[in-house]
């Protein structure tokens, strides 16, 4: 059998991962967006200081004025020790730092139209930065990359200087790029606050995933959860019989209506439940089956008080009810413990059914135990006696009646062949017939046969007096 859980455990998983999923997606879209942004802003700043830059560097280059270019990058990097720039030639060695561009430019020149310095190291080869290539190569663009460097975090970008025509007088014609410029910006600050950033989002998205769980879980519990618990419960008693408890639910919802639903159906049961007092099973079940008569083999068993009238006549009224009603019941209960259903009681008469093959022996072992039973309780049933009748034959059974009122009972002369042999026995006797006989022989002991006149029958019916019950039908 499948591990029982329960509801609560259910809808709040269903919450939990619910509000995860959609809360968490919802935070991780926008805390990407924004790291996206922040960095998109970087490189558009990056991009514009750059253009910036390249002017300032053609402003002073035009006029040959390197050393005043090499001062404002100085000047730069001296406000704001987090923001760096530099120039390279396109070999990757630093520009500003030798005589090899001014040597070159005098030479094209003609003349030394740049004093070299007095100070620096000769051009060197060194190591090209890192990702410079593609800003070097054909066709030009700018590079854009994050580097980490002693615990720092920078973002860089590399901004090729093109070989316009009115730089060829210096510089020749015989290249594309002169130069790039090298802008690093320190970002270290920005990416522990996009860190701090991310954590405060993620804190924010358990702080709500919290408040919402509960919030929802509150009202599932009390809107919908709790109710359902009641309604089971109140379906629960109904199940062991009890139809005192009814649904408490002041909801204006659906769960509102099913606890009415439900209050109406429990007293609908209870209604049900007082008329199967005074309804056979047989009528009962035939509510869910066809109206339609149909053809049964059945053990037919009646039993009838002896001299009631008389002692009805002599008793209060009241005293009467209360003896017939006692005396009914311990029939009854004996009769269902034997299997059998009680069909109707006729005033002081009872009519029973027993199915199956095992229904003469049932019939037989039922009517020994009323008879030892009222022998028993002679002295306070004030003497009464019954007489009892059982035939074993095919009758038909169905709702007998009209719309307003009918019955399901059954009808047949192996019915009131039973009722001939009840009206026959004196008090304290059991006739049986033939057919009960024969079934149910080796069960029981009885004397016979005997012949009697039934009114209805032409001939004689050979009948048995049931007297006890022997091996195999112990009681």
């Amino acid at each position: 059998m499948a591990k029982f859980t329960p509801l609560t455990r259910k809808v709040n998983a269903i919450i939990i991962i619910s509000i995860a999923v959609g809360v968490g997606l919802m935070t991780a879209f926008f805390a990407n967006w924004l790291l996206q942004n922040i960095d998109v802003s970087t490189q558009n700043n990056l991009r514009q200081q750059s253009e910036i830059l390249y002017k300032t560097i053609e402003n002073f280059m035009l006029p040959g004025d390197a050393p005043r270019a090499e001062g404002y990058f100085r000047d730069i990097n001296a406000i704001n020790p987090d923001y760096t720039i530099r120039v390279y030639r396109t070999n990757g060695n630093p520009a500003f730092q030798d005589n090899f561009t001014l040597a070159n430019v005098n030479n094209r020149l003609g003349r030394n139209q740049f004093p070299l310095r007095t100070t620096g190291s000769a051009a060197t080869e060194q190591p090209k930065p890192p990702n410079f290539t593609p800003a070097v190569t054909l066709p030009p663009e700018d590079v854009f990359f994050k580097e980490e460097s002693s615990g720092l975090q920078f973002f860089r970008m590399y901004k090729p200087l093109i070989n316009l025509p009115k730089c060829t007088r210096c510089h020749g014609s015989e290249h594309t790029i002169r130069g790039v410029v090298d802008i690093r910006n320190n970002i270290t600050a920005s990416v522990l606050e996009q860190s701090r950033t991310f954590i405060y989002a993620i804190v924010g998205f358990l702080f709500l995933l919290l408040v919402l769980t509960l919030i929802l879980t509150l009202y599932m519990r009390t809107g919908i959860i709790n109710p359902v618990k009641v309604i089971g419960n109140v379906c629960a008693e109904v199940a062991m019989g009890k139809f005192d408890r009814r649904v408490n639910i002041k909801n204006r919802d659906e769960i509102g209506i099913l606890g009415k639903t439900v209050n109406t159906m429990v007293e609908g049961l209870h209604e049900r439940f007082k008329l199967s007092k005074f309804v056979s099973g047989s009528t009962i079940r035939s509510l869910s089956e066809s109206e339609k008569g149909r053809k049964e083999k059945l053990t037919v068993f009646f039993s009838d008080v002896r001299q009631f009238t008389s002692y009805s006549e002599a008793m209060p009224p009241e005293i009467v009810v209360e003896h017939l009603n006692q005396l009914l019941s311990m029939q009854t209960e004996i009769i269902h413990g034997e299997k059998g259903d009680v069909d109707k009681y006729v005033g002081d008469e009872v009519l029973a059914i027993f199915s199956g093959d095992e229904g003469p022996v049932c019939a037989c072992r039922a009517a020994v135990r009323i008879q030892r039973e009222l022998s028993r309780i002679a002295p306070d049933s004030q003497g009464l006696q019954v007489g009892i009748g059982i035939n074993f034959g095919e009758v038909i059974l169905g709702m007998i009646g009209s719309d307003k009122r009918a019955d399901y009972t059954v009808i047949g002369d192996a019915v009131n062949t039973a009722s001939r042999f009840c009206n026959a026995a004196k008090a304290g006797q059991s006739i049986i017939s033939e057919s009960v006989h024969s079934l149910a022989g080796s069960f029981i002991q009885a004397k016979g046969p005997f012949r009697i006149k039934v009114k209805g029958k032409a001939q004689d019916l050979k009948v048995y007096l049931l007297e006890d019950i022997i091996a195999g039908g112990t009681l």
